[in-house]
């Protein structure tokens, strides 16, 4: 009897105040975790003008959108722990709530649903570009904090909801997270924006991947060519197939050429801010579509081979080229991504894309190089 008893004590105290698993605990720590450095991560690198950017006057700037995630993330955690957790237990809503978590979050994110926020989490200019971050981190830290502790009933205490019939405590815990990623989609679309305003230099990660590319390209190229025999600089697979040393030459005069665009003409040339648009998001693609062979492209006339340097002569000019345009990368204040000219198969390219175009264009052609090399008569030493 008294087992009976003690049992059915146990009993009455879970039902009354169950805990989370460690399955929910876990999943809402890592989404709020997740969505936490997503959000913290479209606010990185930019400058005063493209913080305040907006794209219509209805539109919330950068700045706007981070304040409301970050006004929110205390008022949603005030709104669970002080109304959800302080009401009573209603199995009805709890039960009406159930099975909800993700239909909860898509429902949040889905940014063709509209929605306009409290006039209390509108953004008033509450802190600072420099201070806002530290401010989101404090709130989200203690949110996650809390979530890592509790051991208030979040699935037994719950609100009634237009959209689902009712939310639980844990769901709200849940919108939180959705929440900012809802609006970190929201500063991406103004970051995306035609007119958002482009750096006047280069931010250290461009800077830091074209540097790369070019050293990794111009070592590869060097290699390629590296100890061959008179025979074997100028062996010819076939009549129409360069050779290794009409290939070298190509790379090295389209160095000096490509370089001089950017210089010359690129950058002298007035903004075009629909050109620029044009260019925008294609950094990689240059990077993939340009190296790959199966994409034939006829060189134009003033960058077909002529002998212009012997085998001996031809590295030095195109280490010359190459470290003049490294040594540019790695120095210029010029702004490259505020100058776009028209190309042939991606329409438009800025200055900075070039000079990736530049460095994939010298990757292209050291494969057709070790083409050369591998065809079945290619000159035995």
């Amino acid at each position: 009897m008294k087992k009976s008893i003690l049992a059915l004590f146990v009993f009455s105290l879970c039902a009354a105040g169950q805990t989370l698993s460690q399955a929910e605990r876990d999943q809402a720590i890592r989404y709020l975790n997740n969505t936490r450095e997503t959000f913290l991560k479209s606010l990185e690198g930019l400058t005063a003008d493209q913080w305040s950017f907006k794209p219509s006057p209805e539109v919330w700037s950068v700045a706007e959108a981070a304040e409301h995630i970050t006004l929110s993330e205390a008022s949603l955690m005030e709104l669970i722990q002080k109304k959800i957790l302080t009401a009573p237990v209603s199995a009805e809503l709890a039960a009406k709530a159930r099975g909800n978590d993700l239909l909860v979050v898509g429902r949040v994110v889905d940014r063709s649903v509209r929605a306009k926020a409290p006039e209390f989490l509108f953004p008033k200019s509450s802190w600072t570009q420099a201070a806002m971050p530290a401010e989101f981190i404090k709130r989200r830290d203690s949110n996650i904090e809390w979530v890592r502790a509790t051991q208030d009933d979040l699935r037994g205490h719950a609100l009634p909801s237009q959209t689902f019939g009712g939310m639980d405590a844990y769901q709200y815990l849940l919108l939180i997270a959705a929440h900012s990623q809802r609006h970190t989609a929201q500063i991406e679309e103004v970051k995306s924006h035609p007119r958002f305003p482009r750096p006047a230099t280069l931010t250290p990660a461009e800077r830091d991947k074209a540097i790369s590319h070019l050293e990794k390209t111009r070592a590869a190229f060097l290699a390629s060519i590296q100890g061959l025999s008179a025979e074997q600089w100028k062996f010819k697979p076939s009549p129409e197939v360069w050779s290794v040393a009409e290939t070298a030459e190509h790379i090295a005069v389209s160095e000096a050429g490509i370089f001089e665009l950017v210089q010359k003409k690129i950058l002298a040339a007035p903004v075009d801010a629909a050109m620029v648009a044009e260019s925008r998001g294609k950094d990689d693609m240059i990077l993939q579509r340009v190296p790959d062979r199966s994409q034939k492209a006829q060189a134009p006339e003033f960058l077909q081979p002529k002998s212009r340097w012997t085998q001996a002569e031809l590295p030095g000019a195109f280490q010359a080229s190459r470290g003049q345009t490294i040594a540019f990368v790695k120095a210029t204040q010029d702004n490259l991504r505020g100058h776009a000219t028209p190309h042939p198969i991606f329409k438009s390219l800025d200055a900075y894309q070039w000079v990736l175009l530049l460095s994939a264009h010298s990757e292209r052609h050291t494969a057709q190089i070790n083409e050369v090399k591998a065809h079945a008569n290619f000159p035995k030493k």
